[in-house]
């Protein structure tokens, strides 16, 4: 009975089974085809939004700060305010120093406001462009080493410190103006006291014990300091190595001789030269040239050789227009920044600049649209053509 019932009840299920198939079999014969699968959503957290028509440029009148459109020059935008020595801050404000000149400073623009730039131990402590950088930072007491930085009553200013260093005493000097800072014990002006000059000590005692007769003074040989106390010997930076006082004086300079360096038979390396009585270049890869230790690789006045001097375009009053390079022991030219030499004639140096030319716009034969209407032509700014997004053409707009 159980086998017969389990038997019932699979056919009962296959029955149903074959039922469902049928149907199923009948849809997809009297339908269509499967319906299409749902387009994409560009709405979607994962989309992005369509994409936008090219947006077309058209040429831009409008001068980008800092730049100004200045009569005297060609072009619009042709002078930018912040740095332009003849419109600083302002088309037409020339920075120049007055009718009563300057002295040690060289005027400059920036951040649109006229400046001066001082020399070495130079300052413009009383910020009048008139007259320069006025003080002497390495002697004004008043302003020693920086402006507004006094020494104390009667305290001299010696090369920018106030004060003398150890060893060193406070004297009048001897050929007027400002103290000094003497070593009394070698000093013929000052010798072992302020103002104590050993020539007028010597005319004072008489005649010195003449070394080769009387009258008979031998070459760079006379009255010194040694010790604080007058004597007669070679004159400072001078020695008699050859030990002929009388035939050649004190023949040889110690301060400039190689062979005899600071002493004598104190001789130099054949790569090193004699500087004020010491040897130099040491290191192998400088070479003593025309007086002075030099790398033969990098050196525009000594470029591969001693004396070879680079051309180029040396004002130092005009350094936007370059300077000649040495690399590797070669000549070259190099431009600053915002400059260039496109007529490639190393006497005018880097005659254009970049930032401004439309002939130019960025670098050499970058021409911006020479007929921009009637504005005139397309204006460059900061090296760059200037353009801006075109109006639509129901505003007017040319295309």
């Amino acid at each position: 009975m159980k086998t017969q019932a389990i038997l019932g009840t699979a056919v009962a299920t296959l029955a149903i089974g074959i039922a469902l198939l049928s149907a199923c079999a009948d849809t997809i014969i009297a339908g269509t085809d499967p319906p299409p699968a749902p387009a994409p959503s560009f709405a979607g957290p994962d989309a992005g939004p369509p994409p936008a028509p090219e947006t077309m440029m058209c040429i831009s009148y409008d001068c980008p700060e800092p730049y100004a459109t200045c009569p005297g020059k060609k072009g619009l935008c042709n002078s930018n305010i912040d740095n332009d020595i003849n419109n600083c801050g302002a088309c037409g404000n020339k920075c120049n120093y007055g009718d009563a000149g300057a002295v040690n400073a060289l005027l400059s623009c920036r951040a649109g406001q006229c400046s001066v730039q001082c020399e070495s131990l130079f300052g413009d402590c009383n910020g009048v462009i008139e007259d320069g950088c006025e003080a002497h930072l390495g002697r004004d007491e008043a302003n020693c080493g920086a402006c507004g930085n006094a020494c104390k009553p009667g305290e001299v200013c010696w090369r920018a410190v106030c004060g003398c260093p150890p060893g060193y005493t406070q004297c009048a000097s001897p050929f007027g103006g400002d103290d000094v800072c003497v070593r009394l014990d070698n000093d013929a002006r000052n010798c072992g006291a302020c103002n104590l000059h050993c020539a007028e000590a010597a005319d004072d005692a008489g005649p010195p014990a003449w070394p080769c007769g009387p009258g008979v003074t031998p070459d760079k040989w006379g009255p010194i300091c040694e010790d604080s106390s007058c004597t007669f010997n070679c004159t400072e930076g001078f020695q008699n190595c050859n030990d002929d006082l009388c035939g050649d004086g004190c023949e040889t300079d110690l301060e400039n001789d190689p062979k005899n360096c600071g002493a004598c038979g104190h001789q130099c390396l054949p790569e090193q030269g004699c500087i004020k009585g010491k040897c130099e270049c040491g290191d192998p890869k400088l070479t003593f040239c025309n007086g002075k230790c030099t790398e033969l690789q990098t050196d525009p006045a000594n470029c591969g050789a001693c004396g070879n001097f680079c051309p180029g375009y040396l004002d130092v009053s005009s350094s936007a227009l370059g300077s000649p390079t040495c690399v590797l022991g070669r000549c070259g030219f190099a431009c600053p920044p915002g400059r260039a030499d496109c007529d490639h004639r190393i006497e005018n140096g880097c005659e254009v600049d970049t930032r401004l030319d439309p002939l130019n716009c960025g670098g050499c034969g970058i021409e911006c649209e020479r007929d921009g209407g009637a504005e005139g032509a397309q204006p460059c700014a900061a090296g760059q053509c200037l353009t801006k997004p075109c109006p639509p053409p129901d505003a007017g707009g040319v295309f």
